[in-house]
């Protein structure tokens, strides 16, 4: 138990700099990425197009990328208050996986104007299908514990 909960802490710590790293992300995204690809790409006229593309891609992508961070903090929360097995746990892994299939379809989109995109589509994918397994496996254990607790 208390290596379930030191893991679950450091987990919740790194969701919460994950989160004020995507706020910082908000207000820095244009001049950093800028940046960064023209430092790596040189000012070209292809890297104007490239980098309008993909801040345009962080930018419709970011509130899900908010939304999964807040629901894996109150999966985390849940955790640690000892709440595993309950069903707004499965809900919240739910929605978990909507944000991915969210984040893929919208980098897919835009994969089509800047192809290394597709590897964070084929990403969220993966990510997404992991979390649909665990959400039935996490909705499955909810319902078995609570027909044990009806059972004397």
């Amino acid at each position: 138990m208390i290596k379930r909960n030191v893991s679950a802490s450091i987990s919740l710590a790194v969701c919460i700099v994950s989160s004020l790293a995507l706020f910082a992300l908000v207000f820095t995204m244009p001049s950093a990425f800028s940046w960064f690809y023209t430092a790596f790409n040189g000012e070209t006229a292809s890297a104007k197009a490239v980098i309008k593309t993909v801040v345009t891609a962080f930018y419709i992508c970011a509130p899900f990328a908010a939304a999964a961070l807040f629901m894996m903090i109150k999966i985390l929360v849940n955790i640690l208050n000892e709440k595993v097995f309950i069903m707004q746990n499965a809900v919240l892994f739910r929605f978990l996986s909507w944000c991915c299939y969210a984040v893929l379809i919208i980098t897919a989109v835009f994969g089509l104007r800047y192809i290394p995109l597709f590897v964070i589509s084929f990403a969220m994918g993966v990510v997404g299908t992991l979390l649909r397994v665990i959400k039935n496996i996490m909705q499955s254990a909810v319902e078995l514990r609570e027909e044990n607790d009806l059972t004397i």
